[in-house]
């Protein structure tokens, strides 16, 4: 049985191999300039023909004697030697000179596609759809089998919220990925959810085309429902990017900008439950004062405090009378004590007074004045003797 190679011996085989190989160490190479970037005075670019890419990559840039600006879609020609990197498995032309061919055919059509979009108005900011705040409902569009499920996923799960996710697995890049984009555009448009996400993982290296394609266009123009595109690159912007209600950089930023207003809106409610707290401790502070006054009153004027102090006022007045009656008693008996003592005064003064009287020429005794007339002439009799007198008014 042959013997097998380790995963070292296979990488050194194929640099090794490289290295010697006459093709790959001056190579000549044309295509359609993409993915430019600069990272840490290095400059990173992909030559493109249709869905086939290369990356290459010009060490220290700013000091080499290149004098055309690297504008994407430019067709150029690269002259340099190819590396292998066993790290990451992935080969990249080492860039020594570069020139300029012109703008390619493929670039020419994504301009003049670009511009008819531009006349239709697809990209005018009034002909976008508005995306709620509190999205509930989330259509996903992105490759089953990419990192840009897990990074939006986790991002999505990373707030509290009652977000729902309706996934359409599709192929972000490749034959029939812009037909498989369209399809899931209009799918998820017919399921009346917030908002869209198309989306994939980012990397230099990944085609872009799909995206730039017409029927793409016309999906996400023609859908009701808003959509956000997170293709993942942050140099090249897509005419998907340009059509979208709302374009972003990755799956990550896709998740975190519809997830933010949840953080936002549970910050809201978390200060509106402090205010109506407050608030309500305030109006119970209110009542307990409110509580306490008439707790008060009711103690004032409880009618069993009432009666008991009318009680009080009657005993006290119960008392005053007994008093009355006692000391009006004492008075009379005073009174009559006084009086009787007057009147056997008065016996003892009549007891030496007038005895009797009677007519002088009859000897009838007179009780009453009626019994005397004018002239008639009567006997006083006192205790101590008799005296005549005669009735001048009778």
């Amino acid at each position: 049985m042959k013997k097998p190679l380790t995963v070292k011996q296979f990488n050194e085989y194929i640099k090794s191999n490289i290295k010697h190989d006459p093709i790959f160490r001056r190579i000549y190479i044309s295509g359609e300039l993409a993915n430019v970037r600069i990272n840490n005075h290095h400059l990173y670019f992909s030559l493109k023909e249709e869905t086939d890419l290369i990356d290459c990559v010009i060490y220290y840039y700013e000091d080499k004697d290149i004098s055309f600006d690297f504008e994407t879609g430019k067709k150029i020609l690269v002259k340099g030697n190819l590396s292998y990197n066993n790290y990451s498995s992935r080969l990249i032309i080492i860039a020594n000179e570069v020139e300029d061919e012109g703008i390619s055919k493929a670039y020419l059509e994504f301009l003049k596609l670009k511009e008819e979009f531009i006349k239709k108005g697809y990209f005018d900011q009034e002909n976008k759809n508005p995306i709620d705040k509190l999205v509930k409902k989330i259509g996903l569009i992105t490759s089953k089998d990419g990192a840009a499920i897990v990074d939006f996923i986790s991002m999505i799960n990373s707030r509290p919220n009652d977000i729902k996710i309706f996934l359409n697995p599709v192929k972000v890049q490749g034959e029939e990925s812009s037909e498989l984009i369209e399809k899931a555009i209009r799918r998820l448009d017919g399921l009346e959810l917030d908002v869209i996400v198309i989306t994939r993982g980012g990397g230099s290296n990944e085609d872009l085309s799909s995206f730039n394609q017409k029927e793409v266009i016309e999906a996400i123009h023609k859908a009701k429902t808003p959509i956000i595109t997170a293709i993942g690159h942050n140099i090249d912007r897509t005419l998907s990017d340009l059509a979208s209600d709302l374009s972003l950089q990755t799956p990550t930023e896709a998740g975190s900008y519809l997830i933010s207003f949840y953080e936002d809106y549970h910050k809201k409610l978390d200060n509106l439950f402090r205010q109506k707290a407050k608030e309500i401790e305030n109006i119970l502070d209110n009542y307990a004062l409110k509580l306490e006054y008439l707790k008060k009153r009711i103690a004032i004027s409880n009618p069993k405090l009432i009666l008991d102090s009318k009680f009080k006022d009657l005993s006290k007045l119960g008392l005053r009378i007994d008093k009355a009656i006692r000391d009006n008693l004492v008075y009379n008996d005073q009174k009559l004590k006084s009086l009787s003592f007057n009147l056997k005064a008065v016996e003892k003064i009549i007891e030496y007074s007038i005895k009797q009287i009677q007519i002088e020429y009859d000897d009838r005794l007179v009780f009453s004045k009626h019994s005397l007339k004018t002239d008639d002439l009567v006997k006083l009799i006192f205790s101590d003797g008799e005296v005549l007198a005669r009735i001048i008014d009778g």
